[in-house]
């Protein structure tokens, strides 16, 4: 094979003119600018493994969340057997349905034993909300010497599962007022998905100000909030059209197996989408953008977003850590010509 091709007075092969041309284009376009440094963003903060983690501990953590809602629910409703039944079915997914309602059926009837396993199931079902507080403050590049409290970190993670097991029992409440309401079923259907995307929203925007350990408004939540419920609620209504579809084609022997990929696969995206939501709101407030597809010629965004890297590794009270970039020309890499340029450093 020939040598690669060079372009005339450039120094630049052709892949290396056509790269800098890329760059050059989204630094200029601001929405494309912007897509990219959240991509950025998620590739530097390895938002793949934060994902993976919030999968592994939410797949863990469902089962006792829903018993734990499924008690509270049967212990206000015990005299409303039907409207017990009506809420149960709009809270648990139908491959869970049977499972759930085995294990609240053998649950003991004692005051002391019931109040011993609700806390049970309490602690067991924060492992995701421990997860998520820690990916939210390591999005948000918030300081470790501010990750501090041994009690508070617990509360505010049986406070945020509060929070979030009240809305799931307040949606399947709008759920069932929904259905037992007269009208056109595609109406009630979309009056219901958008009551749904609504209250997701209020969660995750109350439970993101109580997992963040440094004071946000309201102006830098919602850019992260308004997308993860629009992914939330879409996650939501697939998994009760495609799971039970998944159980049933699957048959009795691969069945349980079934559930529990689908499951798995739901939930990384979901996970997935809800990292990159927040990567969005992060990269918005923090004016990270444009950031250079050349990394040996970083913009001012760059700069920013490795000093913010750099300062979340503070550990100790007192403890400052900086990161400087070079402010010579840049060293060349193999397949450029000698001349160097000066580094961009270009603002929004």
């Amino acid at each position: 094979m020939g040598r690669p091709r060079v372009g005339p007075g450039t120094g630049l092969t052709v892949p290396g003119r056509v790269l800098e041309r890329l760059d050059r284009l989204q630094q200029r376009r601001a929405a494309l600018g912007f897509a990219y440094a959240v991509v950025r963003k998620y590739a530097d903060d390895g938002g793949g493994r934060e994902a993976a983690l919030i999968t592994y501990y939410g797949f863990l953590s469902i089962f006792p969340a829903l018993l734990l809602a499924e008690a509270v629910v049967g212990r206000a409703l015990s005299r409303h057997p039907e409207l017990r039944q009506r809420l149960f079915v709009a809270m648990v997914p139908p491959s869970l349905q049977s499972t759930v309602a085995s294990a609240a059926t053998a649950a003991p009837a004692s005051r002391v034993a019931v109040a011993a396993g609700v806390i049970a199931l309490l602690l067991s079902s924060t492992g995701v909300v421990l997860t998520a507080a820690r990916t939210v403050n390591h999005l948000a590049a918030v300081p470790h010497r501010l990750r501090t409290g041994t009690i508070s970190r617990p509360v505010r993670a049986v406070a945020a599962l509060i929070l979030i097991l009240g809305g799931a029992v307040t949606v399947g409440c709008l759920v069932v007022a929904v259905t037992a309401c007269p009208g056109v079923p595609w109406i009630s259907h979309v009056l219901a998905v958008i009551g749904e995307g609504a209250i997701v929203f209020t969660v995750l925007l109350l439970v993101a100000r109580l997992l963040l350990l440094r004071p946000a408004p309201t102006r830098a939540l919602w850019p992260a909030a308004a997308p993860a419920a629009v992914a939330a609620t879409i996650t939501l209504e697939l998994g009760a059209v495609v799971l039970p579809r998944l159980v049933r084609q699957a048959g009795p022997v691969y069945g349980g197996f079934a559930t529990v990929a689908g499951m798995f696969t739901l939930l990384y995206v979901l996970s997935i989408a809800l990292v990159f939501a927040a990567e969005i709101a992060t990269v918005r407030e923090a004016r990270l953008w444009p950031r250079a597809v050349d990394r040996s010629r970083p913009t001012v965004a760059d700069a920013h977003a490795l000093a913010l890297l750099a300062r979340e590794q503070e550990r100790i009270p007192g403890q400052r850590v900086e990161s400087r970039l070079p402010t010579g020309p840049p060293t060349p890499p193999a397949g450029r010509g000698g001349g160097g340029a000066e580094p961009r450093r270009s603002g929004r």
